[in-house]
């Protein structure tokens, strides 16, 4: 797949993201609680996931297997939820370009730690001037936006 692909893709999903955050929002203004709507948006991803696998012939890993992996990988469904909760709980109260574009900062924010560091095995990238200054103008975008709420 060409980089333009995977831009393009990476794009996409992106803007799912929003619509995810509203979709949820929605649906947690819909149930009594919160917790209730994440319950279900995980169950439903679940499901999918699921119907995924059996469409492809995709085996659940056997129990071995998975005992063999680093307690650490599990946690991202556990951020996922919160991630998901966060969102759907904030969006109704901050608006959509506030809360996602929070979060959008917030990922590039500890993206370009992890590339420096080279955290979880990811290939390092040295933050330099030119980061830096993404940084200082992403920073500056989210307080632009932010100011008009």
């Amino acid at each position: 797949m060409k980089d333009s692909s995977m831009l393009l893709m990476a794009l996409a999903v992106g803007g799912l993201l929003a619509i995810q955050g509203m979709v949820n929002a929605q649906l947690g203004k819909a149930l009594p609680h919160p917790l209730q709507a994440s319950l279900i948006s995980f169950s439903v991803a679940m499901l999918f996931l699921g119907l995924l696998m059996f469409f492809y012939g995709i085996k659940v890993p056997a129990l071995q297997t998975l005992g063999e992996i680093p307690w650490y990988l599990y946690t991202g469904g556990l951020l996922g939820a919160i991630y998901v909760t966060t969102v759907l709980v904030l969006i109704p109260r901050a608006g959509v370009a506030n809360v996602i574009l929070a979060v959008f900062v917030g990922q590039m924010l500890l993206s370009i730690c992890a590339d420096h560091f080279g955290w979880f095995n990811t290939p390092v990238r040295t933050l330099d001037i030119s980061r830096a200054s993404g940084c200082i103008l992403l920073l500056g975008g989210l307080y632009l936006i932010q100011s008009r709420a």
